[in-house]
């Protein structure tokens, strides 16, 4: 029969009690502290974001300022509509048996210049000569390469006086 003494087993029991004791309080200890450094990246992460949405506040209210002042921009410069009615009337006017002016287009490139197309029927010199002296009264004129009855005018509106 294997006999044990009583002092060995009261060592080995106290070893296996110490480390148990010890591996509790390591593993109680690296659990602490993985908890507070989650904790503190949260509140890290919390911030950051407080942050963020703080500048896309200031960016949004910049925007709606921007988007403000070009509505006021746009309402003291003349609207397509009201440009179309303008130059169509002008065309008209202006069109003799020598020579016919026709509004066909204007594209809006930004809040104060148009492109205006314009389809120019004429019999004779001084008809093309009248023609390019109304459109380019309006402003640059540009020739289309494809077509030469049809002009391009880069068209600058001029702000209108605010009452």
């Amino acid at each position: 029969m294997i006999s044990v003494h009583s002092k060995l087993v009261s060592r080995i029991t106290k070893m296996l009690l110490i480390g148990l004791t010890t591996y509790t309080v390591l593993f109680i200890l690296f659990k602490a502290i993985i908890y507070f450094q989650s904790v503190k990246q949260k509140e890290n992460l919390v911030r950051d974001i407080q942050i963020q949405k703080e500048q896309t506040e200031i960016i949004k209210n910049k925007v709606n300022e921007v988007k403000k002042k070009i509505e006021n921009l746009e309402k003291i410069y003349v609207q397509k509509e009201e440009l179309e009615n303008k130059i169509k009337d002008i065309f008209q006017r202006m069109s003799l048996l020598d020579y016919q002016l026709n509004y066909v287009d204007a594209r809006k490139m930004c809040v104060d210049r148009y492109i205006i197309v314009a389809r120019a029927d004429y019999q004779s010199e001084k008809g093309l000569k009248a023609i390019e002296g109304i459109l380019s009264y309006l402003g640059e004129i540009k020739k289309s390469e494809n077509d030469e009855n049809l002009y391009f005018v880069n068209y600058i509106a001029k702000p209108r006086d605010i009452k």
